[in-house]
């Protein structure tokens, strides 16, 4: 489903805010855009962030209901295995041959558990049945495979080192749990999860790894085994014992928000399936899957999904621009991740817009100028944001809504009242 029409993006807040500065670009035929220049357009960045955590931040007494989510998680099943031999981009495991079809494990990535390639890994793009041969690139160690490889593969993107016991969470959470972790309703298991320190955990997966339904589940940092890689945000969720089934599971957490992201420059070259600016030291692939859109000069609206970014060259590599254009040097685009809207939901839009020009406005101007905005924002657009958001979740997520406190039996224009924690009287 997409995003109403209407829904501010956060272009649209960084152009409003660089009105309010003053420093908004004009195109040739007199439109408004952000700024070229990258300092003005940082600064505009900026606040617009700090707004939203601001707003975030100027939430009700007991939070923002919006702000409740629920993460689910898909359990796979981990294959694992000893190679019989290998190449540098194969693995073959002849005991597995005819047991699976081919392509079967097509995109998911084999884990080096022990032996030679210990703690490589690659991602499969191609799987022959018959044989019982993974195809890949190559191992991240370059090491070839022999008899002493033992391999695991999860099938799951979201699988950690192919451990069907441990998973990534989304990248909204932030540590928080707010509730119980369970089977999601029509599992058809009987016993259910319980929550404990990843050290238990550990501990139970010293000897033998166990598989079956889950009885345990631990959240921790996410520690990346890439050497390429530094420590990150992500959190990882970690089960025992090792799932034998695929079945989901569910639970409450409190969203956290770390920043929306754009970059923005002027192409130095271009052709049919690329852009170059010379000016980026992005590392190579960081914006595969981010949209790129041109907003002035040659291209003008037309966009792009980056499918390859090489950072010596600076180049952007895509199938092609939505209207077929060459882009070159009048060519001013933006860079964006593909869902890139303010973490509240479309009916917080106008909250958000205020909350922004009103952080323009406490930031950047001067404090004996007109505090139009800092008062309306606070004064009209929070207050009416409070009342939006303790009408926005159904009864149906129970406790997640700070339940009723006390049920009034009576009827009332068709529905029941009750009195929320807050005291307040509410029809349903």
């Amino acid at each position: 489903m997409s995003e109403p029409s209407s829904a501010k993006k956060f272009y649209d807040m960084i152009l409003a805010v660089a009105s309010q500065l003053s420093i908004a670009d004009y195109r040739s035929n007199g439109t408004a855009m952000i700024p070229t220049d990258q300092f003005s357009f940082e600064l505009c960045k900026d606040i617009v962030n700090d707004a939203i955590s601001m707003f975030m931040a100027d939430c009700p007494v007991k939070g923002w209901r919006w702000m409740r989510r629920l993460a689910t998680v898909t359990l796979a099943i981990t294959y694992t295995g000893t190679a019989s031999s290998g190449t540098a981009a194969t693995l073959v495991d002849s005991s597995i041959a005819d047991e699976y079809a081919d392509d079967f494990f097509n995109t998911y990535n084999i884990y080096i558990e022990s032996g030679t390639g210990a703690g490589e890994y690659a991602t499969i793009t191609d799987y022959t049945g018959a044989s019982g041969t993974f195809a890949f690139t190559a191992l991240s160690g370059a090491s070839t495979p022999d008899t002493t490889t033992k391999y695991s593969i999860a099938k799951s993107l979201l699988a950690i080192n192919g451990d069907g016991s441990r998973y990534t969470l989304p990248a909204n959470f932030g540590g928080t749990v707010d509730g119980a972790i369970d089977f999601v309703k029509g599992s058809n298991i009987g016993s259910g999860i319980e929550w404990c320190d990843e050290a238990f955990i550990r501990s139970l997966r010293a000897g033998t790894v166990h598989s079956g339904h889950p009885q345990y589940a631990a959240i921790l940092p996410y520690q990346p085994t890439s050497e390429t890689l530094t420590a990150t945000r992500l959190w990882e969720i970690m089960f025992y014992p090792r799932p034998s089934a695929i079945k989901t599971i569910a639970f409450p957490y409190t969203l956290s928000f770390d920043k929306m992201r754009m970059e923005m420059g002027t192409a130095t070259s271009g052709a049919a399936t690329y852009l170059c600016d010379t000016d980026r030291t992005e590392a190579d692939d960081f914006f595969i899957g981010w949209t790129l859109t041109v907003r002035n000069g040659t291209g003008q609206g037309e966009t792009a999904t980056v499918t390859a970014y090489t950072k010596a060259t600076g180049r952007f590599t895509y199938t092609a621009l939505s209207g077929g254009s060459t882009p070159d040097t009048t060519s001013v685009y933006t860079v964006e991740p593909a869902a890139n809207l303010h973490p509240a939901g479309h009916m917080f839009d106008d909250t958000i817009m205020a909350a922004c020009k009103a952080r323009a406005e406490m930031d950047e101007q001067d404090e004996h100028s007109d505090t139009f905005w800092t008062e309306a924002y606070h004064k009209k657009a929070l207050p009416n944001a409070h009342k939006l958001d303790k009408r926005s979740a159904p009864r149906k997520l129970g406790k997640m809504l700070n339940g009723p406190s006390m049920l009034d039996r009576s009827r009332l224009g068709g529905g029941f009242t009750y009195l929320d924690s807050d005291g307040e009287s509410v029809i349903v």
